[in-house]
């Protein structure tokens, strides 16, 4: 952590918009995933065939913004 009450300052402000970023992320993550599984539920309760499609869209969800999280933290540099 800097030194000075500026660098102090400037310091905390980007680390609450890093934490309100992830946040948010976090926040979209779970929404994702919860609502690919509740679609999934719904298309288990038309066809009769409980729990598949609610695990299916339950993966494609949590796959999907497993993804986007990774693009969006700069993805996997390789060599």
């Amino acid at each position: 952590m800097p030194g000075t009450k500026k660098d102090r300052k400037i310091w905390i402000d980007d680390w609450r918009h890093d934490s309100l970023r992830w946040m948010g992320i976090g926040i979209e993550f779970c929404a994702v995933a919860g609502g690919a599984a509740w679609l999934g539920n719904w298309l288990d309760k038309l066809s009769d065939t409980s729990p598949g499609f609610m695990i299916m869209g339950f993966f494609a969800g949590f796959g999907y913004m497993l993804y986007t999280m990774i693009k969006r933290a700069g993805g996997i540099k390789f060599k």
